[in-house]
């Protein structure tokens, strides 16, 4: 037996190439009539687990700001919130609050501050580390972020309204991680 004749020809080659692309075609037609009802329920999915990472985010970070105490008592009228105190003990040191995160979460409350006024804040709740230069300093490294403003010769600070999008671990693009 010789091997040309049991090799197919082109013809044949060919022709099964064909059989296959509208093989392959027909599961593209099915799988997107399954899909169409699903996109929908699955870009909700996402929007939703989205949600619950920015506020189990702020919850966190709003917890190391205000302590345990305070927080139970808050949280105590939900029905999630009790598994978000005692767990920032358990947060490693990468995932530790910044002072840059603490001024977010400050200015989305007050809306604008002056810089004295936020070192207050912060030293009141117990964030002892931050003072002036280190809060003028996060402002330099963020100016994404934060806008300073000045009134009547005083000097403020506020987040951009775009702050979310320029949450980043770095202000230069080409150094984000």
């Amino acid at each position: 037996m010789q091997y040309h004749a049991l090799m197919p020809n082109v013809l044949q080659v060919v022709e099964k190439f064909k059989k296959r692309l509208v093989r392959d075609a027909r599961v593209i037609e099915e799988a997107n009539r399954e899909l169409a009802p699903l996109r929908e329920v699955f870009e909700r999915v996402i929007e939703l687990e989205d949600r619950i990472e920015d506020a189990s985010l702020r919850i966190q970070r709003t917890i190391e700001m205000i302590g345990d105490r305070q927080a139970r008592e808050a949280l105590a009228q939900t029905t999630v919130g009790q598994k978000f105190i005692g767990q920032r003990r358990r947060v490693s040191a990468k995932h530790k609050v910044s002072l840059w995160a603490f001024m977010q979460e400050y200015l989305q409350v007050v809306k604008k501050a002056r810089v004295n006024e936020i070192v207050e804040f912060l030293r009141a709740v117990g964030i002892d580390y931050a003072k002036r230069q280190t809060i003028e300093s996060v402002i330099r490294r963020k100016p994404r972020e934060f806008r300073v403003t000045k009134e009547n010769g005083q000097k403020f600070v506020s987040l951009y309204s775009s702050w979310r999008e320029a949450d980043t671990a770095h202000p230069k693009p080409w150094v984000r991680g």
